[in-house]
Parts: structure tokens; C-alpha cells; sequence
């Protein structure tokens, strides 16, 4: 179980909060190469950890590592790396805008943990940024491991086994490349 806990806890410097396997797709590619070995009972608890409901998912080129440290670097020169001064940047509104090098925005909210208190999501419709239901990200990154891990082509038959075994969500009765779940499909290894 190293591999899984080693995986999912992606070494950041403080005081950044990241969680790449909801919004970094370089991370998301990473993961399907390297979790077809996981446990069934492993990979549901992964999926569980995506949400239910919208997010965004950064695209980009800049691996998670660059991101936190431009982040920091943007602190740095602001005088906002510890945490009171950090707080009082964020108000009124919760969260400040920071551009990195790549031209992608990044939300800066407040976060919970202790020592991590810089929680990162990709700005919400910023360059490099896709807004996608989790659904579809959760079904996109099972359907991908699984077809790796059982040897079979992505089809919307294995598909739905994996929604209905690892996702505990409903079946579709199609998709297409054009919208929604089809185009979340064609950013995952094997099709992009």
C-alpha cells in the first residue's frame, strides 16, 4: 500500500495545499500509469476524493512542483508567506487571483491544514483551465485504469461496469467526443 499512500500524498512545499488528483491533468496521467496495480477497494477511496460536483482542472504545462513554487515566489515578494498576513490579503472576498508564468489565473483561498494554509485551485475558466463535472473526471479516470489493468479497449460497456462497480453512479447510454463526459474521455492517457 506504499505505492497508493506515496501517490496520492504528492510532496508540495508548505504552506501550499494542492490536490492535483482534482485539478492537475499532468498529475491525473501520472496516476492512471501508475495505479493499475492498486486494489479495487484502493482505487474507489481515490475516486471518492474527486467530489461530486464541478470543478476545474488545469491543463497546462507547468507540473505541480512549478506551480507551488511560482505561487511562493508571488508571496514571497508580497510579504504574504506567513499566515496572518496571508489571512488579511484574502479579505474581503475569501480568496486573491495569481497569475503564473504559463498566463494561468490561480485561486488563492484560505486552507485548513495545519502548516498548509495557501490552498491552490486553478482560476475558474482561466487559460489552461476546463470547468468539467467531477462525474465526468472520476468516469474518464476509472474507465482509463481499468481498460490498462483488464486489457481492454475503452468501450461504453467497460465503461459502465466501472461506473456501476467502482463509482457507484448510474449508466449512460452514450457519449460523444463533442461535449461533457466524450470530452473528458479525450484528455486521458491513451486518447489525448
Amino acid at each position: 500500500m506504499r505505492a497508493f499512500t506515496s501517490m496520492m500524498e504528492q510532496p508540495l512545499p508548505n504552506p501550499i495545499l494542492f490536490h492535483p488528483l482534482k485539478h492537475h491533468l499532468g498529475y491525473l496521467r501520472d496516476f492512471a500509469a501508475q495505479s493499475i496495480t492498486w486494489p479495487e477497494p484502493e482505487l474507489r477511496k481515490a475516486f471518492q476524493r474527486i467530489g461530486g460536483s464541478q470543478l476545474d482542472l488545469y491543463i497546462g504545462p507547468l507540473p505541480s512542483l512549478q506551480i507551488a513554487e511560482e505561487v511562493i515566489l508571488y508571496l514571497q515578494q508580497r510579504h504574504l508567506l506567513t499566515p496572518e498576513p496571508y489571512r488579511q490579503h484574502l479579505v474581503p472576498v475569501g480568496y486573491r487571483l495569481c497569475t503564473l508564468s504559463d498566463g494561468s489565473a490561480w485561486a488563492l483561498r484560505w486552507g485548513l491544514h495545519t502548516g498548509r494554509h495557501v490552498h491552490l485551485h486553478p482560476g475558474r475558466y482561466s487559460l489552461h483551465t476546463l470547468r468539467i463535472k467531477a462525474n465526468h473526471l472520476k468516469t474518464a479516470l476509472a474507465v482509463t485504469i481499468a481498460s490498462i489493468k483488464y486489457n481492454q479497449p475503452i468501450s461504453l460497456q467497460l465503461l459502465n461496469q466501472v461506473r456501476a462497480e467502482w463509482l457507484e453512479l448510474p449508466p449512460v447510454t452514450g457519449y460523444t467526443s463533442a461535449e461533457g463526459l466524450g470530452k473528458v474521455l479525450d484528455l486521458v492517457p491513451g486518447n489525448a
